[in-house]
């Protein structure tokens, strides 16, 4: 969701599991020039996500829910609520008529700390925001402390701007794979994908910290498994060892495999490869130009013949067409 709505030129925050907070503010002018043009369009996107989901559990799947307020908690609030947007006028006086529970999700951890918090106010009667607001600032401090202080801030609609995260880079290569391959050609399958994410433009030249291997089911649903490299590489070498034991792992035949970069390192040439013999100068020559000709001339300029099923009757399954490895 985070993603899609990124992709409509939002800047999200993403803090906690479940909730996504983002400005309408500079998205009006792109979107009929009002809140509901954008709130049109962000609910286009969520459900485009949602739908697929849902379907696939069989409706035990909530819906994703917009609401628009000045503030975080009124935003949520108004989301939960199914209430149309709330405008920096009604701010103070919906904020008020809202429980003070609301501040559970708001208040940050230790959590144990804010349910303590919420059950004293309870108590002491103080069961709305607008109770809240009431107190006065040194009454606050005296009782609750920074936590009581932060509270009343939420209570009085005062909140910290969005921490908006930087959009994650999707790099990710996917294979069909023919019925019944298993083995090694299961194997030179996965080389081809670790050729052809290594040599996508969108790696920019960095290093890999991290790769999920993925694959879809022939029988329905997927698998998909997280590996972490230990070190910045690029080798297409250690990406599969590193790999291949993985295959071991599926649960059942895979009609496709999907490898995608979890996290980049620095760009290659910035590695230090410390290597016996005279080699390592040719090959650090040789993945420069691989590299030139690829920028010049396109991903697919330089490739190599892979073997994948030297038995099989079907030209185009013999052999396969890969990236030439930079490295």
């Amino acid at each position: 969701m985070a993603a899609a709505l990124e992709g409509i030129g939002a800047a999200v925050e993403t803090e906690r599991s479940g909730e996504i907070f983002f400005s309408v503010g500079g998205l009006r002018g792109l979107y009929g020039g009002d809140v509901a043009g954008v709130v049109a369009v962000a609910e286009g996107v969520v459900g485009a996500v949602c739908t697929p989901i849902g379907e696939a559990l069989e409706g035990r799947w909530a819906p994703a829910l917009i609401g628009v307020a000045p503030t975080r908690t009124g935003a949520r609030a108004a989301a939960e609520r199914g209430l149309p947007p709330v405008t920096p006028p009604r701010l103070a006086g919906f904020l008020g008529s809202l429980p003070t529970a609301v501040l559970l999700d708001r208040l940050g951890e230790p959590r144990r700390a804010a349910e303590d918090l919420v059950t004293a106010l309870e108590r002491l009667g103080i069961d709305t925001l607008g109770a809240l607001r009431r107190l006065t600032l040194d009454q606050i401090a005296d009782r609750f402390g920074p936590l009581g202080l932060r509270a009343l801030r939420i209570a009085r609609g005062e909140e910290e701007p969005l921490s908006v995260r930087v959009p994650r880079e999707d790099l990710v290569e996917e294979i069909e794979l023919p019925e019944g391959v298993a083995g090694s050609q299961l194997d030179r399958a996965l080389e081809l994908l670790v050729d052809r994410l290594l040599a996508a433009p969108g790696r920019k030249g960095r290093t890999l910290l991290g790769v999920r291997l993925g694959a879809r089911l022939c029988g329905g649903g997927s698998w998909s498994v997280d590996q972490g490299l230990g070190r910045p590489s690029a080798a297409a070498g250690v990406l599969r060892r590193l790999l291949v034991p993985r295959l071991e792992g599926l649960p059942g035949p895979a009609e496709a495999l999907q490898l995608r970069a979890l996290a980049f390192g620095p760009p290659a040439a910035d590695q230090l490869v410390m290597e016996v013999g005279g080699s390592e100068p040719r090959r650090r020559r040789l993945g420069a130009a691989v590299r030139e000709v690829r920028a010049a001339q396109g991903a697919d300029a330089l490739l190599r013949v892979l073997p994948v099923d030297a038995t099989s009757r079907v030209p185009e399954r013999r052999d396969l067409l890969t990236p030439f490895p930079e490295l």
